[in-house]
Parts: structure tokens; C-alpha cells; sequence
């Protein structure tokens, strides 16, 4: 189950950069492809230590 949740969270990633945004939105963007990737680094770590979601 991790593997696919990382698979949407970096598809969802991948249609935000596709998007074209100026000024404050950018920012907002910038700051939620963050959020994205640490969700995508602990989803990581927790299949390390074999919990599943």
C-alpha cells in the first residue's frame, strides 16, 4: 500500500509543477510540493521499518 499512496503523492507532485503559476500561488505551490515530499520521505521511512499504511 505505501508504495502506491507514493505513486499518487508523485503524480500529484508532478501535476502542480506542470501548472503555471505566478506570484503568491507559486509560493503556496512551492511550499505544498514540500509538504508533498516529506509525506513521500515518511511514507519511505515507515516501509524501511516495515509498518504499512
Amino acid at each position: 500500500m505505501n508504495s502506491e499512496l507514493i505513486k499518487e503523492l508523485k503524480h500529484v507532485k508532478v501535476c502542480l509543477v506542470r501548472k503555471e503559476l505566478k506570484g503568491e500561488e507559486w509560493e503556496e505551490r512551492q511550499q505544498v510540493l514540500q509538504k508533498l515530499e516529506d509525506a513521500v520521505s515518511y511514507l519511505n521511512d515507515c516501509t524501511a521499518k516495515e509498518i504499512e499504511f
